[in-house]
């Protein structure tokens, strides 16, 4: 009895708990028994944990709007002409135009960005429950208790998330440090409750975001490079559910939980928004450690041409290889299915994809794009279902919204070592361009040369994964979509929800 009760309490804690903005930083309160009862043994922790991965993979978070969704939509990923309009006859009847026209304030835009907010910070609120309680726990009460290891798995992951998060929000409704002009824009929320938050300035924020993913690193690094090692050495342990395991369940499918190389990604990607001085160098020795475990313990690769080449029902849409980490949801075809009209005239249709890979027409990534320029990454195999490798495309690549690769890694020492050694530098980027079919060589090309081609890349690595949009801003710079550059001043920065705007201290 006890078991379920905890259950039933952590799945209520996870859930969306008000409609108002104003509420977006309580854990569900509505039950009278008391969180001591859910925290008073592992299991009501783990379930804890597994609430937040819920809360992620909705269509509020990764399940869409910061993967496929808004995230691409701002990244100009798509036709804007041809995107779910005001008239849409979609199941949740979205709007996606006027936000791609950069009208950040009318209601259909509103009604797609503020709920990124909303939940970004309920997900922060239910990590720093989880914090608190398990800061203070003894680590003996876990099942995997030598070397602390399961509670500081725990804990490594719940203050990753939580910088995850901010870092996210901060991209998007806060000025680059490039366009930084000082004001506060969001709150870094570390205490449970916290009634009224203090909105920061970017590099206030970014400094606790780095503290956090430090620390994070730190936690997590045993629990997955020693304790779990077996089950991180390939993506189907990391990815696939049914795979063999050698370590308890709760273990399992790190790639779909936030481990030691998300945290180690996701600082490399901190420092390098950062951009103060050393960071750099800091991001690429970052990125660089990440990039060893493939070189030097082959941990990760890039997805084989085969896999890639093929006809279109056998091509691994998600690249899983180089996945670092991905948040896991089974009902992605039918979030992607809800949103989208299968219509010539309404859905998400890729924009200048074919300007993009002009130069290199064996890329393999234009294989993830189908014959109408919808996203192939995001749609289901129409072949034989019940056979492989359709079947198991579907079942495992499916569910997957890749978060962070490998790919980012190597795109971020190619920036640094654009300045310090440019012939690595190329030999790197020549190894993802090999790796995803390109066979153009880049020579010998100019600082400024060799940031074009890096950059163009990114565009292709990142189409309808929702990093473009951050690139660009980080960058301060308009923004390359294969046919032109758009203008995007007045346009990298969205409104916080209006409700918010009482706490913000200027």
């Amino acid at each position: 009895m006890k078991k379920n009760t905890t259950t039933i309490i952590a799945l209520l804690l996870a859930q969306t708990i008000a409609t108002s903005c104003s509420d977006w930083l309580e854990v569900d309160t509505s039950t009278n028994v008391k969180q001591e009862v859910l925290f008073s043994d592992p299991a009501g922790y783990r379930t804890a944990l597994n609430g937040v991965y819920r809360l992620l993979s909705g269509v509020e978070l990764y399940g869409r709007n910061l993967t496929w969704g808004v995230a691409s939509v701002l990244g100009n990923n798509y036709d804007a002409n041809r995107l779910p309009g005001p008239y849409s006859t979609t199941s949740n009847n979205t709007s996606y135009r006027e936000m791609a026209a950069g009208d950040y304030t009318s209601k259909p835009t509103t009604d797609l960005v503020d709920p990124i907010w909303e939940q970004a910070y309920r997900v922060i609120a239910n990590c720093n429950n989880i914090i608190a309680y398990i800061e203070k726990e003894d680590p003996a009460i876990f099942p995997v208790a030598a070397n602390d290891t399961e509670k500081n798995m725990i804990l490594g992951e719940a203050i990753g998330i939580r910088a995850m998060m901010h870092l996210d929000i901060l991209r998007l409704f806060a000025p680059s440090t490039k366009a930084d002009d000082g004001k506060t824009y969001i709150p870094y929320v570390a205490v449970f409750p916290e009634r009224q938050p203090v909105h920061l300035t970017v590099t206030a924020t970014l400094e606790r975001v780095i503290a956090d993913l430090e620390r994070a690193r730190e936690l997590l690094a045993i629990p997955d490079t020693v304790y779990n090692a077996n089950d991180m050495t390939s993506y189907t342990r990391r990815l696939q559910p049914s795979s063999g395991l050698s370590t308890t369940t709760f273990f399992a499918t790190r790639g779909t939980r936030f481990n030691y190389f998300a945290a180690s990604a996701m600082l490399a990607r901190a420092y390098q928004w950062r951009g103060a001085e050393g960071d750099a160098e800091r991001a690429y020795r970052t990125a660089r450690d990440v990039y060893r475990f493939s070189t030097d313990k082959t941990w990760f690769s890039f997805t084989p041409a085969g896999n890639l080449s093929t006809v279109e029902n056998s091509i691994y849409r998600k690249m899983p290889h180089d996945i670092l980490f991905a948040i896991y949801n089974n009902n992605m075809y039918a979030m992607v299915t809800a949103a989208t009209i299968n219509t010539t005239s309404q859905s998400f249709f890729l924009k200048n994809d074919d300007r993009l890979f002009i130069d290199d027409a064996d890329d393999f990534r234009i294989n993830l794009i189908n014959t109408d320029k919808t996203s192939r990454r995001w749609s289901m195999p129409t072949g034989n279902q019940s056979a492989s490798p359709t079947a198991d495309i579907i079942k495992y690549q499916g569910p997957l919204a890749p978060v962070v690769r490998l790919s980012e890694m190597i795109y971020i020492m190619c920036e640094y070592l654009v300045d310090v050694d440019r012939q690595q530098a190329v030999a790197l980027l020549e190894k993802v361009r090999t790796a995803r079919g390109a066979k153009r060589l880049l020579g010998n090309p100019s600082r400024e040369e060799f940031l074009q081609e890096l950059y163009l890349d990114m565009t292709r690595e990142f189409m309808s994964e929702g990093q473009t949009f951050a690139l660009y801003k980080r960058l301060n710079a308009p923004m390359y979509n294969g046919a032109g550059v758009i203008n995007m001043t007045g346009r990298y920065v969205l409104p916080v929800p209006y409700s918010e705007e009482a706490y913000i201290h200027l």
